[in-house]
């Protein structure tokens, strides 16, 4: 990061120096036009760009999430065009990483689970409920980051930090249960079982990033 001090030329303008680096980076000389976008107590510039606003769309099949957030929070053109604000981006970007992280541990879980055989009733029927529980958190929670009402945003995101408690005492109790399995059997299961609680943790937060939304800001 770098420091500029702000100066006052002609009695009443105030003026700041740009870092030389990101200039010539950018192709910014004397006499080149920059574009301002205020963002609350932020000051965001950029080059002016030649190309103005078009009507169209964008093939983006071939980027992944993390791509296109990125390359919006660098641009506040591309946050002008999306019509969402830079706090809703990274609201959205830090949902997604934590949706990729989720997917990671389904893909983990149906690994195992292909090479599990036959499971006692009680213990199958224990992370059936569990599934659905992890599911329900997941559900909630993504209700909760794009509900419109404030309200509603904080019912759903409290209900759903409040499962992921529940969640890790019903974990706790299908844990004793797999004490009294087979050693092999036991370890593939309870690394479902923490796959499962893991995913409900991520969306738990997934909840918490839904309620810092939709909290009044300043």
């Amino acid at each position: 990061m770098e420091t500029r001090k702000v100066q006052m030329t002609g009695g009443s303008t105030y003026t700041v120096s740009l870092p030389k680096t990101w200039a010539t980076d950018n192709d910014v000389s004397s006499g080149t036009t920059v574009e301002f976008y205020p963002e609350g107590d932020e000051l965001l510039l950029t080059p002016e760009q030649e190309t103005r606003r078009q009507e169209g769309s964008i093939d983006i099949s071939g980027l992944e999430d993390e791509q296109i957030f990125r390359a919006t929070l660098r641009s506040p053109r591309a946050v002008e065009e999306l019509g969402v604000s830079r706090e809703d981006c990274f609201d959205f970007h830090s949902s997604a990483r934590q949706l990729e992280r989720i997917a990671d541990h389904a893909v983990k879980i149906s690994d195992i689970a292909l090479k599990l055989g036959d499971l006692p009733a009680d213990v199958a029927d224990a992370i059936h409920g569990l599934h659905a529980e992890a599911g329900s958190v997941f559900e909630q929670s993504m209700d909760a980051l794009f509900a419109e009402e404030a309200d509603e945003a904080n019912r759903l995101g409290h209900d759903a930090l409040a499962a992921v408690v529940e969640i890790d005492e019903h974990t706790r109790k299908i844990d004793d249960k797999l004490r009294d399995l087979e050693p092999a059997q036991a370890q593939s299961l309870g690394l479902i079982v923490d796959s499962l609680s893991r995913s409900a943790d991520y969306g738990g937060n997934i909840a918490e990033t839904a309620l810092q939304k939709a909290a009044p800001r300043p």
